[in-house]
C-alpha cells in the first residue's frame, strides 16, 4: 500500500483542510515541519520519508480564483523524482492541457470543477487522467450524470469525500465499496479520514492499494515506521 501525503494550498501557504470551508482553513501546524510555504514543506517532508508521490491541492484554482503557475514550475524543477497530483480546478480537455507538459505532474480531474464530461471518454483521457469523484453532505459534487456512466471514469479514480477531510471520523467505507462496485475497470485511491494504522489495514482488507493522508501525518498518528510497514502489504 501506497501513503501520499497531501498538501493543501491556499494564497500560496499550505493550510489544514477541515470539511467544507476551505476558504476558512487555518495554517498548517505539524510535527513534520516548522513551515508553511509549500516549497519548504514538500522539503521536510521528503526529508523524513522518500515518499514517490505527492497530493497537491491549488485551493485557489479549485475555488475559481487563479492557478499557481509558479508554484507549478517549481514543483516540476525542484522534486523531479516525485510525482505529483495536482488538483488545480479543471473544468474542461483545454484546461487538462495546459499542465500535461510538466513531466512528473499528472493533473486530477476533480468531478466538482468539471463543466464538460464528454472527452473523458477519450482513450488517452483514461488512460492518462486521474478522476476524483467528489461528494459533500452526502450529494455528488458535480455531473450526475458522470457518477451513473463508469464508462466515462479514468483507469484511476479517487473517492473523495470532503466532509471526512480532517474529521477525524475514519473513511467513508459506505462511498468505497460503492465506486469499487462500478468502477471495475479502474483502481479506486481512498481519501479523507484516515485516522490510525488500523485505519490502513481496513483499508487494505478492502484491495486499496493507494489511500491520500494528510492529517494524520501532520499530527503524528501515522508514523514513518507505519509508513515502511505498509509499503509491504500488497493484494
Amino acid at each position: 500500500m501506497e501513503i501520499i501525503p497531501v498538501i493543501d494550498v491556499l494564497g500560496g501557504k499550505v493550510v489544514h483542510a477541515r470539511g467544507g470551508v476551505r476558504s476558512q482553513y487555518p495554517l498548517l501546524k505539524s510535527v513534520l515541519t516548522t513551515h508553511c510555504d509549500p516549497i519548504s514543506v514538500i522539503r521536510d517532508l521528503l526529508a523524513w520519508q522518500s515518499f514517490s508521490t505527492i497530493y497537491i491541492a491549488d485551493l485557489d484554482a479549485i475555488l475559481g480564483l487563479r492557478q499557481n503557475t509558479v508554484l507549478y514550475q517549481s514543483l516540476a524543477e525542484q522534486f523531479a523524482q516525485v510525482i505529483f497530483f495536482l488538483d488545480a480546478g479543471i473544468h474542461s480537455k483545454q484546461s487538462w492541457q495546459q499542465l500535461i507538459d510538466y513531466s512528473n505532474i499528472k493533473p486530477v480531474i476533480g468531478s466538482e470543477t468539471l463543466t464538460d464530461i464528454s472527452w473523458l471518454s477519450e482513450p488517452e483521457i483514461r488512460q492518462k487522467g486521474i478522476l476524483s469523484l467528489d461528494f459533500q453532505h452526502g450529494e455528488f459534487l458535480g455531473h450526475q450524470s458522470l457518477l451513473e456512466q463508469p464508462k466515462l471514469w479514468a483507469d484511476t479514480i479517487i473517492a473523495m469525500n470532503i466532509d471526512h477531510i480532517g474529521a477525524q471520523s475514519g473513511p467513508d467505507v459506505e462511498l468505497l465499496t460503492a465506486l469499487q462496485k462500478k468502477a471495475l475497470n479502474s483502481e479506486v485511491i481512498a481519501s479523507g479520514g484516515v485516522r490510525s494504522e488500523q485505519d490502513l489495514l481496513d483499508l487494505a482488507s478492502r484491495g486499496i492499494q493507494r489511500v491520500l493522508v494528510a492529517s494524520a501525518l501532520h499530527d503524528g498518528r501515522i508514523s514513518k515506521a507505519s509508513i515502511e510497514k505498509f509499503k509491504l502489504i500488497k493484494h
